[in-house]
């Protein structure tokens, strides 16, 4: 199981730093980070090393910070795996809500962190139809 932080950021100078260096602060690494933008704001969704101990950090400097469970997907890294995978659980009446990937060079593996509407469901299909591995943020540092 993977937990993803969101936090609601306003769009200005010097708030990711001062997010980041919460973070620093706290001796929380960050694996993984997107930034959805809206004008004023944004949100911020980020996977580290301890959920927790982030969570707590960022609230005590007065950020809007959610915690919720993501699948972590572990998955060849090549032509048609994310469609593969957006396949499956649309066949399924699956909605994925949003995802971010990155890639691990030198594996030829990409790791996916998506956010559907039926967790316990796509966790399955991911696992049960595709074949793939799924992994939690503890894994990150060893992936």
């Amino acid at each position: 199981m993977v937990y993803q932080l969101s936090i609601f950021l306003e769009n200005k100078p010097n708030r990711l730093y001062e997010l980041t260096h919460a973070l620093e602060k706290a001796s929380v690494n960050m694996h993984a980070a997107m930034i959805a933008e809206t004008g004023d704001f944004g949100i911020v969704r980020i996977i580290v090393d301890d959920p927790d101990r982030a969570h707590d950090a960022l609230k005590n400097e007065g950020f809007t910070v959610k915690k919720t469970h993501v699948i972590g997907v572990e998955a060849p890294d090549g032509p048609g795996t994310l469609s593969e995978i957006a396949h499956v659980l649309g066949k399924n009446g699956i909605n994925i809500q949003y995802i971010y990937a990155f890639s691990l060079s030198g594996r030829n593996k990409a790791c996916f962190i998506i956010r559907t509407d039926s967790y316990e469901d796509a966790k399955a299909l991911i696992h049960d139809d595709l074949g793939l591995s799924t992994f939690s943020h503890k894994d990150l540092g060893t992936l």
